[in-house]
């Protein structure tokens, strides 16, 4: 058994669990998004599946160039592959728990939050890929 003590906060999300703690499984962490936030740039991650359970608000996916309207209380799972973004068209703030299977990826956010304008050759280490028309 492990418990945690201590959050640490890097690229906006809050971890709350690691690798370092889930022996590799998955990497758990929450995240505010702002009313009128446009989200990341479409990518898709090629190690993990990611799954977004929204505890307040309401946010639109982008899945595989599909929308999806995430509501209050609703999970969403997306499968390592798939091409994906969100956004947040209210006027209200939203608040997810996100979790990657597996872990590993929180080391890419973490080089983010130091280094944003390298973002798609950090993403490449980690086996992201952002769509960014450079």
């Amino acid at each position: 058994m492990n418990i945690k003590k201590s959050k640490e906060t890097f690229f906006g999300l809050t971890f709350l669990a690691t690798g370092n703690e889930t022996d590799g499984k998955y990497f758990l962490c929450e995240t505010k998004i702002p009313a009128g936030d446009n989200g990341p740039p479409i990518h898709f991650h090629s190690n993990e599946n990611e799954g977004f359970y929204l505890r307040k608000g309401k946010l639109k996916f982008i899945v595989d160039a599909k929308e999806i309207e995430l509501n209050e209380g609703q999970f969403l799972n997306i499968e390592k592959g798939e091409k994906h973004t969100w956004r947040n068209e209210t006027n209200f703030g939203a608040e997810l728990i996100v979790t990657f299977v597996p872990a590993g990826i929180e080391n890419m956010f973490k080089e983010l939050e130091q280094n944003m304008s390298d973002i798609k050759k950090i993403g490449k280490r980690y086996g992201t890929e952002f769509q960014i028309e450079q």
